[in-house]
């Protein structure tokens, strides 16, 4: 009896070895925990439980961008160095690096969650080669943080009331769109913004209603120009290496797992930006801090203008700098885009 008490420890012990054999180890990193409900609520919980809900024996490391030690302009370059496997990709950010990351998300491309959809859903395959091409990275999805409005110290009653004004930026195509309305751009990152804001060093920033709410911004911007400047688009993208180590199942069983819960991402983020309209004219809401600001709708003219000064200024620029990057690029992104612009 003893003896066969002894096998079978053996044996126990054997399996569980070679469990934790065959374990494939994923190291990931998250958006930063200052983002709010999505990382909190939703990217953090998927990412815990992703073992189960593919069936694939991973071992997931799953860290918020604060707490890895790189800026999160890096993530692309992490990717390729096998620093991590697996980025929640900040495509703003991370559109120096790669071009075609912020093709997708241009100043006034997208108006609405129909049309960010599409166009996420027409380029994505596009920025997925240039991905694997240039970064040994494969694209699993795009999702949003939901529209980029202007957040001030002071009302706009107009998108040209913005000259004179600095204006926090995260990306050189916003740079130039300030630009062009005579406001001065000013690049500081995310977690510093709410401070800049508090000590008057800008007039106004950029980020979405839900962002804007759980950054405290609203306090010191409480006046909301709802003019949608972009999207807010971002991605989740692992290093092909960690992809091709997986047998074409366990790909499979991930892309599933991908697709479902992106789906349910753009559902809650439009759920959170009204909730976070809500919150931040003192409305009652379920997420958010409520504050007393106020909310401007932009007029026909205000949008025209964004257009306006994006296919004048913006598009060429950055079809110039796509070129440079990818041959052809420019062209491809109009060749898979110009349908939907057409019916906006």
């Amino acid at each position: 009896m003893k003896r066969l008490l002894l096998l079978l420890g053996i044996v126990a012990a054997f399996v569980l070895a070679w469990q934790r054999l065959n374990e494939i180890p994923m190291a990931v990193v998250g958006q930063p925990s200052s983002s709010g409900v999505l990382q909190q609520q939703k990217e953090a919980p998927f990412f815990a439980n992703l073992r189960n809900a593919t069936g694939i024996a991973l071992q997931v490391n799953y860290k918020p961008l604060e707490a890895v030690g790189f800026k999160d302009t890096y993530q692309l370059q992490m990717l390729k160095d096998g620093v991590f496997d697996l980025v929640s990709l900040r495509f703003l950010q991370n559109s120096e690096a790669e071009p075609a990351l912020l093709g997708i998300d241009l100043p006034g491309l997208s108006p609405d969650y129909d049309t960010a959809r599409k166009v996420s859903a027409a380029y994505a395959g596009t920025v997925d080669h240039y991905l694997q091409e240039k970064f040994k990275a494969k694209l699993l999805g795009i999702w949003t943080f939901g529209p980029q409005e202007i957040f001030c110290a002071r009302p706009l009653q107009r998108l040209q009331d913005i000259r004179g004004r600095k204006v926090r930026v995260g990306s050189n195509s916003l740079a130039g769109f300030i630009t062009e309305l005579g406001g001065v751009p000013v690049a500081i990152p995310f977690d510093d913004t709410g401070n800049a804001l508090a000590l008057g060093l800008v007039d106004c920033a950029i980020t979405s209603a839900t962002s804007a709410n759980s950054a405290g911004w609203v306090a010191s911007a409480p006046y909301n120009f709802q003019l949608v400047v972009h999207f807010g688009l971002n991605g989740y993208a692992i290093s092909l290496k960690k992809w091709n180590a997986l047998s074409a199942q366990e790909q499979q069983r991930l892309s599933d797992a991908f697709e479902k819960y992106l789906a349910d991402l753009w559902l809650f983020s439009q759920k959170l930006r009204d909730d976070a309209h809500l919150c931040n004219t003192g409305g009652t809401c379920l997420y958010g801090t409520a504050y007393k600001g106020f909310n401007t709708p932009p007029a026909a003219q205000d949008i025209g203008l964004l257009r306006a000064i994006t296919q004048r200024k913006v598009l060429p620029i950055w079809g110039t700098k796509c070129d440079v990057a990818h041959s052809g690029c420019m062209h491809l992104w109009q060749e898979k885009l110009a349908a939907i612009l057409e019916q906006r």
